[in-house]
C-alpha cells in the first residue's frame, strides 16, 4: 500500500517537482543527535560548551535549528531574570534543571548523559553532511 505523493500526482507534473522542491527547501529537516558524556552534565561549564557549540553550529551552512539543555536554560533564565544567558553557577543551573524536569527530559538522560539535536536541511547533499559533522 503506497501513500506518498507520487501517488496523487505524477512525479513528471510540474505541481510535483514544486511541492518537492518547495518542502525539501522549506520544511524538510535532519537530526544529528550528539551525546555528552560526562562526571556531571549540570555544571555551568559543560552548559557554557553546550552553548558554544550550539551558536558555533548555527554558523554552518545547513544547519537550520540546534536545541540543547543549555539553549532551554537560556530560555527559562530569561523568562526569570530577563538575562538570556547560562547562569554563573552550577547551583542555578540545577535549580533549574529540577524546577522544570518537564523540559529537559528528553535532551538529559541521566546525570552523566545529555544530548544536542542539531537540524540539518533535508536537501543537504552527502558533502554538506559530511561538512556539518566536522
Amino acid at each position: 500500500m503506497a501513500s506518498g505523493t507520487e501517488t496523487q500526482v505524477s512525479k513528471d507534473s510540474q505541481l510535483y517537482k514544486d511541492y518537492d522542491h518547495l518542502f525539501m527547501k522549506t520544511f524538510s529537516t535532519e537530526s544529528i543527535i550528539l551525546m555528552v558524556e560526562g562526571n556531571d552534565v549540570g555544571t555551568e561549564a559543560i552548559m557554557e560548551a553546550a552553548d558554544r557549540l550550539e551558536q558555533q553550529s548555527l554558523l554552518v551552512p545547513g544547519v537550520t535549528e540546534v536545541s540543547s539543555p543549555a539553549s532551554i536554560i537560556k530560555q527559562i533564565n530569561y523568562a526569570v531574570s530577563g538575562r538570556s544567558q547560562v547562569p554563573d553557577s552550577d547551583r542555578e543551573i540545577r535549580e533549574i534543571i529540577e524546577d522544570y524536569p518537564e523540559y529537559f527530559e528528553s535532551l538529559i538522560i541521566d546525570n552523566t548523559h545529555m544530548l544536542t539535536v542539531i537540524q540539518i536541511e533535508g536537501s543537504s547533499t552527502d558533502q554538506q553532511k559530511e561538512d556539518i559533522l566536522n
